[in-house]
């Protein structure tokens, strides 16, 4: 690159000799060898061009990507609907002759297009029919349609849409009611909650075995955040997640303190992934069957915050990476990431060690501080070492509790008790639900349906 910027600058200085020779000397011999020396210079200026440029996309500079694909998006999830034009009679005539225009067979000029059918909301009328024996003994009626209540006004189909439109897609109740009265529907925000505390106390069951089937495993990730109280005075609430790789369970409690963790998870026998609050190791102090182990993501963006007034921070953030490098290396395989865990991470973290230790003494730079919170939580920070299952850090946990956090931002929290245990009901099926891919309209519908018949049904078990 240097060269090159050499070579453009020498560029400019000759074509003003060469104007100057022109105006005043009109020497055409030394007029011709300047211009000869100007076209062998513009050569090596454009070589050098194109080798930097060649330098700069190995080396992964060129950061804009050509696109591999060209045309429009595959759309394999829409109904596909033909729909066939017609010229009007009136304009079936040929302007030449006055004729008539007759169909080419099996000619079209075909296109896609991608259109909206509103919702539309029906007021169904429903007739039940009555059926007798001549006897005189008997008399059934037709099974009615689901409801989100026995005997109440409104569909299962129609309150499954209020809760995903709350807690998956989170509009507020008062803002569906402005947008239900857009579509002829007159309801109030109370009767959209009714329908919602209906569903969530019908699925109750369902989030309770969520718990248990995360407290069943070897290893879980936990997360809090705060939700405001509404009404009254008093702190936000917590929103608690437990997570595995096949749940997400969320519980709203009265604070982050020891006592809600051990009241949450103190009967637990394993491995929380968690971050470095006090209460969780006086809590995990208090429950015997609990070890903790800290999260590498944490130490990872201290040393981040760190790098700009510190460069030798990138030695930790290298090291760091090579952690995560050798465990995408072993991929799902559990006994394989066992044994580079042992000997590849092993040596990482010997290494990373002992330049923490040296970075410690410096407690008043962002270097030192993140190097004392790494030192402080060593001993969990290592123990994946000792577990496959365990993963480096809880980003698992934090990617499962955004879902509820953007829903905060939206309608801010709950107003009563009552409100926290709906919320934590329905966010848990309905992240567990995105976990695995399931549509959670279709999927809560088929969990109300399986609990009126005494059954409970997680995402995992819904089939096609």
């Amino acid at each position: 690159m240097a060269q090159q910027v050499q070579i453009e600058q020498l560029l400019k200085v000759l074509a003003q000799k060469c104007r100057e020779l022109e105006a005043l000397k009109g020497n055409p011999e030394e007029l011709q060898q300047t211009l000869k020396f100007m076209e062998d210079l513009t050569k090596k200026a454009q070589k050098a061009k194109e080798t930097a440029q060649a330098q700069a996309a190995q080396a992964g500079e060129l950061k804009k990507k050509a696109r591999e694909k060209f045309g429009p998006t595959a759309q394999p999830e829409l109904e596909r609907q033909p729909r066939l034009l017609e010229l009007d009679a009136a304009d079936r005539i040929c302007p030449s002759c006055g004729g008539e225009l007759e169909p080419m067979k099996g000619q079209f000029e075909t296109s896609e297009m991608i259109d909206v059918v509103d919702v539309s909301y029906k007021l169904v009328v429903v007739q039940q029919q009555k059926y007798s024996c001549k006897c005189g003994g008997c008399i059934e009626t037709a099974i009615g349609p689901e409801r989100a209540v026995a005997g109440g006004r409104y569909s299962l189909d129609f309150a499954i849409k209020v809760v995903v439109d709350k807690y998956e897609d989170h509009i507020p109740l008062a803002r569906q009611e402005r947008i239900l009265r857009r579509h002829g529907v007159v309801i109030t925000s109370q009767a959209l909650w009714d329908q919602v505390n209906a569903i969530a106390s019908q699925l109750e069951p369902v989030s309770n075995a969520l718990l248990a089937s995360a407290l069943g495993e070897g290893v879980i990730g936990l997360d809090q955040t705060s939700w405001k109280r509404l009404e009254g005075k008093g702190k936000p609430w917590q929103m608690w997640c437990i997570t595995t790789p096949k749940v997400v369970c969320h519980r709203i409690k009265d604070n982050k303190g020891t006592g809600t963790f051990v009241d949450l998870v103190g009967a637990y026998e394993g491995v929380v992934v968690c971050d470095a609050l006090k209460t969780h190791e006086a809590g995990a102090r208090e429950s015997p069957g609990i070890k903790l182990a800290a999260c590498w993501a944490h130490v990872f963006r201290k040393f981040e915050e760190a790098e700009p007034d510190h460069p030798e921070a990138g030695l930790a953030l290298k090291w760091i990476r090579e952690l995560y490098d050798i465990d995408e290396r072993a991929g799902p395989d559990l006994d394989r990431r066992a044994e580079l865990r042992k000997t590849e991470s092993t040596a990482v973290l010997e290494t990373l060690k002992t330049w923490l230790w040296s970075q410690a003494v410096l407690k008043t730079l962002s270097i030192g501080k993140a190097a004392g919170y790494a030192i402080a939580n060593w001993e969990r920070l290592v123990r994946f070492v000792e577990d496959p299952r365990i993963p480096l850090d809880n980003n698992a946990t934090e990617r499962a509790i955004r879902g509820p956090v953007v829903g905060r931002k939206n309608h801010y929290g709950s107003k009563s008790r009552r409100g926290t245990e709906v919320a934590s009901t329905l966010y848990s099926l309905i992240e567990t639900a995105k976990l695995h891919g399931v549509n959670s309209q279709r999927y809560l519908r088929e969990a109300v349906v399986a609990s009126r018949r005494g059954e409970v049904l997680l995402p995992w078990q819904l089939t096609d």
